[in-house]
């Protein structure tokens, strides 16, 4: 039970390797800094994504776990009869549908726009490497949430 916890644990380790990366490189300005955004972002979308559906696979108590984790709640494998979804795990089904989780999921245009200095008004489509931090943020608080839960039941 206790390694699609692992597992998740593992991918928010690398997604922490990813950042400090992205962050380099972003202050190192060789590139401009959209291509940097769009060679980081896909790669740390899916870490997260991984760790999300190993939490997902956690929390439901999963006991093997698949080659890939499941990137949503609707693609959890079935539940054995008798058993309901914990309300962790209802919880993220909604952050999915409108919460930050959403976000999160959302595909990432590989076709962004380049802001142009002075319209501060545009807006590339692609997160930005604070936002994957808040994210990142998110999911260590959902990790101890399931983890404390696993401990309780």
């Amino acid at each position: 039970m206790s390694h699609p916890l692992a597992f998740a644990n593992q991918c928010l380790y690398h997604a922490r390797i990813v950042q400090a990366g992205w962050q380099s490189e972003l202050e190192a300005q060789r590139e401009p800094s959209l291509a940097v955004d769009l060679a980081f972002a896909p790669l740390l979308q899916k870490v997260f994504l991984d760790a999300y559906g190993w939490l997902l696979l956690a929390g439901c108590r999963v006991r093997t776990a698949p080659e890939h984790p499941p990137h949503t709640v609707r693609d959890l494998p079935s539940l054995p009869a008798g058993l309901v979804l914990p309300a962790e795990i209802a919880a993220c089904a909604e952050l999915e549908s409108t919460g930050w989780l959403a976000a999160l999921q959302a595909p990432i245009s590989r076709h962004a726009t380049v802001r142009q200095s002075n319209n501060l008004a545009a807006n590339s489509a692609v997160p930005t490497l604070e936002q994957f931090a808040l994210w990142g943020q998110n999911l260590g608080t959902l990790a101890q949430h399931i983890a404390d839960a696993i401990d309780e039941s």
